[in-house]
């Protein structure tokens, strides 16, 4: 039974990301947060029980199914890790022109979220993760466990910063980037879009657009091609 005023959230992906985003949702309701976990969307898997809830199918089954409560607001949250990949399911569920299905942005309980942050929504904090003040953050970006950025920072939309990174303060980066686990982004320093920074690695230059670096210090080692707008 769905207890009334509740939230309806669902996941779309049903993968290793999908179960931990239900049991952050899990633990919210343990804290007192009054949410729904409707069921997850996979195009890929078929419809049926998973994860204590249901895969409801693919976007087009999960249009049907918001579509017949229109005066209820459905919440969504992405559960893919691929920075693209997100950005082209976001760009999906836009294009299923639902007005009651919107992104929403998950806070674990023990998430710290200080003072002056601003947050994109559809955005993901996991246990653990910390952003202290005068950040701003990007729409349906991923801050993993024990991630931090510390103050005034710009992270742009669909960012990724994997378990354990650390991000010092006045650091840019840009949309898409993905930062690896355990990776150090020392003070000061600027990213570009679609950058990815190898696990472990410790960036203690500016770096490009669209370019692979790891290493300590980070070195870039590839070219990576744009994704297309």
């Amino acid at each position: 039974m769905v207890a009334a005023g509740a939230t309806s959230i669902i996941i779309i992906g049903a993968g290793g990301h999908g179960s931990e985003l239900a049991s952050y949702i899990r633990d919210l309701c343990k804290s007192g947060a009054n949410l729904h976990l409707i069921g997850f969307v996979d195009e890929y898997k078929a419809r049926g029980p998973w994860c204590g809830t249901e895969i409801l199918g693919n976007l087009q089954d999960c249009a049907m199914v918001v579509r017949q409560q229109p005066k209820v607001p459905f919440h969504y949250i992405t559960a893919m890790g691929d920075n693209q990949t997100r950005r082209h399911l976001v760009q999906a569920v836009a294009a299923l022109g639902v007005p009651n299905l919107q992104a929403w942005t998950l806070r674990h309980p023990r998430a710290t979220i200080g003072q002056d942050v601003t947050i994109g929504e559809g955005t993901c904090f996991a246990p653990g993760s910390i952003v202290t003040t005068q950040i701003r953050l990007g729409h349906h970006c991923i801050l993993n466990v024990n991630a931090s950025v510390s103050h005034d920072c710009e992270v742009g939309d669909f960012v990724n910063i994997n378990p354990g990174a650390v991000v010092c303060g006045n650091v840019k980066i840009g949309t898409g980037c993905y930062i690896g686990a355990g990776a150090t982004i020392i003070d000061k320093v600027s990213i570009g879009a679609w950058t990815i920074i190898g696990a472990g690695a410790t960036v203690i230059d500016d770096l490009p657009a669209g370019v692979t670096a790891v290493g300590v210090p980070a070195r870039i080692v590839k070219r990576l091609p744009m994704p297309e707008e």
